[in-house]
């Protein structure tokens, strides 16, 4: 089993937020065939309205491990937020959307899926995006912009997986996370 790292981020073009951004991540993992999963919001201090055009941040955050990030069985969604003020995201509201995604990924099992499909693909990152958006809008916090939602395209091996490219609000993100 390995395991899934947020490796790092570049700063293509800042979001259409006043002065630098401040960006956070959640990362969704799930295996189709036993319907394993697991979240993590990603997020530093030193990221706080420092994000700017151009730059390149290194991260090397484990994200979770257990998984074998095989294309066909396993599906990596990544979620960037700019924050304005303060979180908008709590850990229960993580841990929510963590549940609601699981189940999602369990109606597909129970409909005999067994590999990753577009399908699937596609169903999962708009219910993610639509989780966010709900946790965005009810939060005490200073409304925080969903930039984009994308799955990861895993390669099957280990090392450096596909650039996730996150574009919105303004912005565009190319995000890297490697298996190790």
């Amino acid at each position: 089993m390995s395991q899934l790292i947020l490796k790092r981020f570049q700063c293509v073009a800042e979001t259409d937020e006043v002065g630098a951004d401040s960006p956070y991540f959640l990362t969704f993992i799930g295996d189709i065939t036993n319907g394993n999963t697991a979240m993590k919001l990603t997020r530093q201090g030193n990221w706080h309205n420092e994000v700017d055009q151009g730059e390149i941040w290194q991260v090397n955050a484990p994200i979770a491990s257990g998984f074998d990030f095989k294309p066909a069985k396993t599906l990596v969604l990544c979620a960037m937020v700019e924050e304005d003020e303060g979180l908008d995201i709590s850990s229960q509201e993580v841990e929510n959307m963590h549940a609601a995604l699981t189940q999602r990924l369990n109606q597909y099992r129970a409909t005999g899926a067994n590999i990753v499909k577009p399908i699937i693909t596609n169903g999962m990152v708009s219910a993610l995006r639509g989780l966010v958006q709900v946790s965005l809008f009810t939060a005490a916090g200073a409304s925080d912009d969903l930039v984009a939602v994308k799955a990861l395209k895993l390669n099957g091996n280990a090392g450096d997986q596909a650039v996730v490219t996150l574009v919105g609000d303004g912005g565009r993100y190319n995000v890297r996370y490697a298996v190790a």
